[in-house]
């Protein structure tokens, strides 16, 4: 699978002079939307078809508490585990909230709002809804990270790396998956790419849906505040420079109305706080819910020392561990040594949703974390500009293809894994 997608990679500018001379069309002026498109439906073949053939060949948990969203449909029912339950409920039931116990108020309502949108298109089937929202988000999400790496790079071949290795990471079966992962990526990668632009409107409208999406992405209203003072000069290293904090009030009077419109971004997380304070009389009721799966507020270093201590006392002898744990341990750490990285090649704003992307769910502990890097597209963007090296390209699409169908084969069996 790795050698077909890189001869497919390898071969696309060649398939474009071809496609040049049909009609005279300059098809090379589609590659941000060829290439993407590739890129989807190479990986989503892998997810769907390791999916399947792992619920038919490989033995899953059975019992009361595995549910089967879809039972009469294979196809569907592979692609709804777990969280996926609660989208479905929202979608159909509306929330509910009991303290205390596993209640729908932890997820965010833009993706199960989606999905009752869909559902008429499909027949009301909430499931089938659920997937093609997750598709399309995901698809339009891997435009985005074209656009945005290449005009970061003014480079195709780095925008490329970082849409496969996107696509095909250990934990890219979320993507296809009824889950939230898809929708937040589209929007967030949107929000940036207008900030990038200084198309401050759009960025805005953007990041409001971000904040709707999940509780980290009220984090993008700092994102692209850093991006305005950028674009008016100022940044951490002028910090220290009178001339920088002048341009900058200068900039507040001058451009008060961006920053006004950038500063609607809560307005996402705002409205769902109103909502279930209204509703249940507790306006942080998502984080009020999370103690019933076991997250308490102990703070990141808190969660790490105690997930490092799951590790130390299980014993690998007998094979029976807490191995999400380290695979979680794994993505927090990598994440976390990344960040300086993506701080010096894209700026503060970048590197400050890398690092509080996985540090603002670290208080409450590590659990989902290699659900939660996933997201974290500046690294892949830097990846992707690392991947310059054929030996790393070749060693990421090797690795990262194997994983992703073997965490596919985990998911689908009801093994739980992030």
């Amino acid at each position: 699978m790795n050698r077909v997608m890189h001869n497919l990679r390898a071969g696309l500018p060649a398939l474009d002079l071809r496609l040049a001379s049909i009609r005279g069309v300059d098809w090379a002026t589609w590659k941000w939307l060829l290439v993407p498109l590739a890129a989807f439906f190479i990986s989503r073949m892998v997810v769907w078809g390791g999916a399947y053939l792992a619920e038919v060949a490989l033995p899953g948990n059975t019992g009361t508490e595995y549910w089967h969203a879809v039972p009469e449909n294979l196809f569907l029912d592979i692609m709804a585990r777990w969280d996926s339950g609660f989208y479905i409920n929202i979608a159909r039931d509306g929330y509910n909230f009991t303290p205390g116990q596993m209640s729908s108020v932890a997820f965010f309502p833009l993706y199960p709002m989606l999905m009752n949108m869909a559902g008429p298109l499909v027949g009301n089937n909430l499931v089938l809804a659920g997937i093609v929202v997750s598709h399309i988000a995901f698809f339009l999400a891997l435009v985005f990270l074209y656009r945005l790496t290449e005009l970061e790079f003014g480079d195709a071949r780095t925008a490329e790396r970082a849409i496969y290795y996107l696509a095909i990471f250990p934990t890219a079966l979320f993507f296809s998956a009824v889950y939230t992962e898809s929708v937040f990526l589209l929007f967030s990668l949107a929000t940036v790419y207008f900030a990038r632009r200084r198309m401050w409107g759009w960025a805005a409208i953007m990041g409001i849906m971000t904040s709707a999406s999940r509780i980290v992405g009220v984090l993008f209203w700092a994102v692209v505040v850093l991006e305005w003072m950028r674009s008016h000069g100022w940044t951490l290293s002028q910090i220290h420079r009178k001339s920088a904090w002048v341009g900058l009030f200068r900039a507040v009077r001058q451009d008060f109305g961006s920053l006004f419109l950038i500063c609607l971004i809560p307005l996402g997380l705002i409205s769902y706080m109103a909502f279930l304070y209204i509703q249940f009389g507790d306006p942080i009721a998502f984080w009020t819910a999370q103690s019933a799966w076991g997250r308490g507020s102990l703070g990141p270093f808190g969660a790490i020392f105690r997930d490092l201590n799951k590790l130390m006392t299980q014993n690998f002898a007998t094979g029976d561990i807490w191995w999400n744990s380290l695979l979680n341990l794994i993505a927090l750490f990598s994440t976390l040594a990344l960040a300086p990285f993506v701080w010096r090649r894209f700026g503060a704003s970048f590197a400050l949703f890398t690092l509080l992307g996985v540090l603002v769910p670290a208080m409450s502990g590590t659990g989902s974390m290699i659900r939660y890097m996933l997201v974290l597209f500046p690294i892949f963007m830097l990846l992707a500009h690392w991947g310059r090296n054929r030996l790393l390209d070749r060693t990421l699409m090797t690795a990262f293809t194997v994983l992703l169908g073997l965490f596919t084969a985990i998911f689908v069996n009801w093994i739980f894994l992030a």
